[in-house]
Formats: structure tokens, C-alpha cells, sequence
């Protein structure tokens, strides 16, 4: 009996697997399908899609892994995953901008100190 309920059992998950898989490929399809315009970064003028920006390496492993939790539990819709990804993206590129910009540099600063003590002399 416990060898014929552990067969039943079997055969149920093996079932259950089928209907997982197929709602796994709908929602991993509609993320490949659904597409952005980005125009920061390496993306700039180009559109990708929602998968690829997820797996990019602007979004941390804990964020991804986070969001598609939440889709596939159905707490996010598609566009608010969209969305999220489109920021992520766009705040990281923003951020690695800022470090490499020369403008914002330390190259910037030490030209003001200079310029300080010399306006104290003046007066």
C-alpha cells in the first residue's frame, strides 16, 4: 500500500511539474517578449527586453531573483516589473556615471580649495 501511495504520489507530482513548467514558460515569455526603451547606458537607442535587463549586470542577483518572485507569485504585473527594472537600470547607470564623470570628480574640489585661501588673502 505505501509503495502504491508513494507511485499515486508520483505520477501527481510529476503532473504538477507539467502545469509549473508551462506556467513558468508563460510568465519567463511574456518577460523575453516585453520590451523597453532604454535610453541610458550601454542600452542607450536600443530596446530590450524586460528578461535581458533583469539579468543584466545592473540588477543585483537579491533584486532579480526578488522581483520574479513576486511575478510569479502574482503580487507584480508585468509593467510594474517593467518599471522596476527600467529604474534599477537607469539609477545604476546614473551612479557609474557620476563616479567616472570628471565634472563631479575629485579633480573638481581640490580647484576650490586652491581658490579659497587665495580670495582670504585678498581681503
Amino acid at each position: 500500500i505505501t509503495v502504491k501511495g508513494s507511485d499515486k504520489d508520483s505520477v501527481t507530482a510529476a503532473g504538477e511539474g507539467g502545469d509549473d513548467t508551462l506556467k513558468e514558460e508563460q510568465w519567463e515569455s511574456a518577460l523575453k517578449t516585453t520590451v523597453v526603451d532604454m535610453e541610458v547606458g550601454e542600452f542607450q537607442g536600443h530596446k530590450v527586453s524586460v528578461w535581458d535587463l533583469l539579468h543584466s549586470h545592473y540588477i543585483p542577483e537579491e533584486n532579480r531573483k526578488e522581483l520574479l518572485e513576486l511575478y510569479e507569485a502574482g503580487e507584480l504585473s508585468l509593467e510594474q516589473v517593467k518599471t522596476a527594472v527600467s529604474t534599477i537600470v537607469a539609477k545604476a547607470v546614473a551612479a557609474r556615471e557620476e563616479k567616472t564623470s570628471p565634472v563631479s570628480g575629485p579633480g573638481a574640489e581640490p580647484t576650490g580649495t586652491e581658490a579659497e585661501p587665495t580670495q582670504l588673502h585678498g581681503d
